[in-house]
């Protein structure tokens, strides 16, 4: 049997090993709220009178704590993990501070992200992500947090749901990678559909028709009326146009070309700059049609001044800013309420895409002319023109009878 040494505060216990044991039990009116709880010491002690001793000391200890902690009190082995906890967060990066060294490592294809997407991202960061997260070691963001701040964004305004959430999932992805902070845990984001909330099916393609180009050039102001061919022509895209000088233009050649080597991009603080296309197969020369080289030819005559010279420079003489082209007189806005429906600038360059397809080109040949890295957006396109000669062969052809049996 084993010999029970009974005191005023718990009880040591001799085991069948020789050792000894020590627990008591929480007073029943202890603040703690854990009134009649038993508590054995983490450990037993030795087989010896020093061992009773020590279990006697140890017992002692935990009523003077008792006492002394109060409603804040915990076991031995609370503390402990308490401490290991805090020890933990200690070493766990707050979300904020993963973020910032994310946004500086971070690479695509092996380059450095673009300054026009940091600016995209922190606009998120700051604005949905900080104020939630910010202060937060990485370790404690839970799948309970995430749906509470889920539900709290702006829903009605889907694509800013969808991106600012696959953001904060990526961050939290490269941290519980395997060389990650947090090895092996769990992503804490991980809400069914939310990375493709609000997301359309198919992107829309707005195709401008003979009857709209016609009007969009009279509408748009003299000096812009070159970027309205080339982007349709050409299939450059705003930021190309943008960076564009004299001397990316060669109508010497046969075919005449355009050299397109620069881009011009919107970073934090709304800071332009200068950086490659948004690809490398967005560095090309690109063909300019017969219809593009006589509207060019005048502009490079009327408005253009010396060999480095913008073609279509801002008032200042710098990049042309979207904002100045779509708000000034003549500029994308009145294009738009002269057409009648909400075309984009960039569905000049689908346009073209589009008109290629039609006349049979392959989707290599589209994506050639788009500057793609990818397919899919030449392959969209000729999808769609196939689609539409179905439509047409259809009506075409509907109610004919050739003698053939029904």
């Amino acid at each position: 049997m084993a010999q029970k040494a009974r005191r005023r505060f718990g009880q040591v216990t001799r085991m069948r090993s020789g050792r000894w044991q020590a627990r008591f039990s929480v007073p029943a009116n202890h603040p703690s709220g854990r009134g009649g709880q038993s508590i054995t010491a983490p450990h037993t002690f030795e087989p010896n009178s020093y061992g009773k001793q020590a279990a006697q000391d140890w017992l002692r200890a935990e009523e003077l704590r008792l006492q002394a902690e109060g409603a804040g009190w915990l076991t031995i082995a609370e503390h402990a993990e308490e401490n290991r906890r805090r020890a933990v967060a200690e070493e766990v990066p707050t979300f904020s501070e993963y973020a910032a060294a994310w946004l500086r490592s971070r690479k695509v294809k092996g380059k450095p992200l673009q300054e026009s997407t940091k600016r995209g991202y922190l606009i998120w960061l700051n604005k949905y992500l900080l104020p939630t997260f910010g202060d937060m070691p990485l370790n404690e963001i839970t799948p309970a947090s995430v749906v509470s701040w889920y539900d709290d964004l702006p829903h009605e305004k889907a694509k800013t749901v969808r991106e600012t959430y696959s953001l904060a999932k990526a961050i939290m992805k490269t941290a519980v990678a395997a060389d990650g902070v947090l090895p092996g845990a769990v992503n804490p984001f991980a809400i069914e559909g939310a990375s493709t909330f609000g997301k359309r099916s198919e992107k829309r393609t707005e195709v401008i028709e003979d009857r709209d180009l016609a009007i969009i050039l009279d509408t748009i102001r003299p000096e812009w009326r070159a970027m309205v061919a080339l982007a349709l022509g050409c299939g450059l895209r705003y930021g190309e146009l943008a960076a564009l000088r004299r001397s990316d233009i060669n109508l010497r050649t046969t075919p005449p070309v355009v050299h397109v080597r620069r881009a011009v991009g919107t970073g934090p603080g709304g800071q332009r700059y200068e950086k490659p296309p948004k690809s490398a197969a967005g560095v090309r020369d690109q063909r300019i049609p017969e219809s593009v080289v006589s509207v060019l030819t005048e502009h490079l005559h009327t408005y253009v001044t010396g060999r480095t010279g913008l073609l279509f420079p801002g008032p200042s003489g710098d990049w042309l800013r979207p904002t100045r082209f779509r708000d000034a007189a003549g500029g994308w806005y009145d294009v738009r309420e002269a057409v009648g429906r909400g075309i984009n600038f960039h569905d000049l360059r689908a346009t073209g895409a589009t008109r290629l397809a039609q006349r049979g080109a392959h989707v290599a040949e589209v994506q050639a002319f788009l500057g793609d890295a990818s397919s899919q957006a030449a392959e969209r396109y000729v999808r769609a023109t196939q689609s539409r000669m179905d439509d047409l062969t259809a009506a075409a052809f509907a109610g004919l009878n050739f003698g053939g049996k029904a």
